[in-house]
């Protein structure tokens, strides 16, 4: 199993329907001279940068056939680091880059560049701003909301993946329902996971997933408004000491690589784990042999996200008014259903949550309807202000609390040598 931060995107071009202009500068041409050709058949060239799994290919089709006056070049890039990378190059001066782009849950650094972006308000995205949750709209927008950079794509809310047949027999909460309605706080689930581990011998992911589960759910992370850090107060010690209680117990699983996890998870040895919604497939992958034996609940503690993309326009392009028409196509609602059943992306569109064709009965979760859960899930995600130096200082905390497990570090130890390295980090 992996337990990963979901990278989305996607790369598209497009027009509105009856424009008929030519485009051949520098940043819509293609390497064969695409945009000459496409000005000679009366259309204009808009340049997309996504992923795979970003955006559905068959969405993009049909934005290829809604505006016939656009010659959409998708072109589908290595996500991750690289993709972030690539960006970063490209709008600070060093490449040629697209009009259309996607960008992941990263998209917070991005607003330090939101000059090098269209505002998106000021092409009418206001008027569909009540189709998206606001917590993940905000995300892609300014502090003050006056510029918006991304609309948003789907969303990864934190639900519990749990082996429903390994908890009936350890005699306690088994059904969604009753995992909701009795396992409302992380105590609740160290209980629970006591009783699990003394009837079963299985566990739980490793410290390190339980710890980043934590932070997620926190409405205060590691820097406040003004950029000062936060990363050492009671917020943060208290999901680190928690981490550390569950460790201590005996209730994680031992530090491993996501190899040694699946087969713990196909063996039953990890019988449960908080994870976002993509992690759906990751199950399924690792754990061929326990078919029909899982569920999802909602997760203790509250609601965190981990993942979800956006897709925002370069200031660069010439045609910002088609290309916002595209992305707001690409990414309508009914766009967004069509992914998640493609491959399970989870729309940030809730007023098609409750809808027929989102039910989502999968055979693997004993024929569970998943969509139910993660929707409950989705609307209650808490968000907490971020901070372009947050990854820096996270790799640092599940750095040190990995080797409370992995080297036997004292935790208060490496609580504290964490604090150091990243108090020094900052003041470079």
């Amino acid at each position: 199993m992996k337990f990963k931060s979901l990278t989305i995107a996607l790369l598209s071009c497009s027009v509105i329907l009856g424009i008929t202009a030519c485009g051949n500068n520098a940043n819509n041409a293609g390497p064969s001279g695409s945009a000459n050709e496409s000005a000679a058949n009366g259309k204009i060239t808009l340049k997309m940068w996504y992923w795979n799994g970003a955006i559905s290919d068959s969405t993009i089709e049909a934005a290829k056939a809604k505006f016939p006056n656009v010659d959409l070049q998708a072109e589908k890039l290595p996500s991750g680091g690289d993709f972030l990378t690539k960006l970063k190059t490209t709008i600070t001066g060093g490449g040629s880059g697209p009009d259309i782009v996607t960008m992941d849950s990263w998209i917070s650094t991005m607003i330090t560049y939101k000059e090098k972006f269209v505002n998106l308000y000021d092409q009418g995205a206001r008027d569909i701003q009540p189709q998206y949750l606001d917590w993940k709209w905000q995300l892609g927008a300014s502090s003050d909301d006056k510029y918006l950079i991304g609309l948003p794509i789907d969303v990864a809310p934190v639900v519990l993946y749990y082996r429903s047949d390994l908890f009936k027999e350890a005699g306690v909460a088994s059904t969604p329902e009753e995992v909701k309605n009795q396992v409302k706080t992380w105590d609740d689930y160290f209980n629970l996971l006591k009783q699990v581990k003394d009837k079963t011998g299985s566990q739980s992911a490793t410290v390190v997933d339980i710890f980043r589960s934590l932070i997620g759910q926190s409405s205060q992370t590691f820097f406040d408004q003004d950029g000062k850090y936060i990363g050492d107060q009671a917020h943060i010690k208290g999901a680190w000491d928690s981490s550390v209680k569950a460790y201590q117990a005996g209730l994680t699983f031992p530090f491993a690589s996501d190899s040694e996890k699946n087969a713990a998870m196909n063996n039953g040895k990890i019988s449960s784990f908080t994870g976002a919604s993509w992690a759906v497939g990751d199950v399924i992958a690792a754990a061929p042999d326990t078919k029909g034996k899982w569920n999802i609940a909602y997760p203790p503690g509250g609601v965190g996200n981990q993942g979800g993309s956006f897709m925002g326009i370069l200031k660069s392009t010439k045609y910002p008014k088609e290309a916002y028409e595209v992305v707001k196509f690409l990414v309508s609602p009914e766009n967004l259903m069509v992914g998640y059943k493609e491959f399970g992306n989870y729309p940030s569109t809730p007023e098609i949550y409750a809808t027929p064709e989102m039910a989502n009965k999968n055979e693997f979760f004993g024929n569970q309807d998943l969509s139910t859960v993660f929707g409950d899930a989705a609307k209650d995600v808490k968000v907490a202000h971020t901070d372009t130096r947050d990854d820096m200082v996270f790799n640092e905390l599940t750095k040190a609390i990995g080797s409370v497990d992995a080297q036997k570090k004292d935790s208060e130890k490496a609580w504290n040598e964490a604090q150091e390295q990243i108090k020094r980090q900052l003041s470079r």
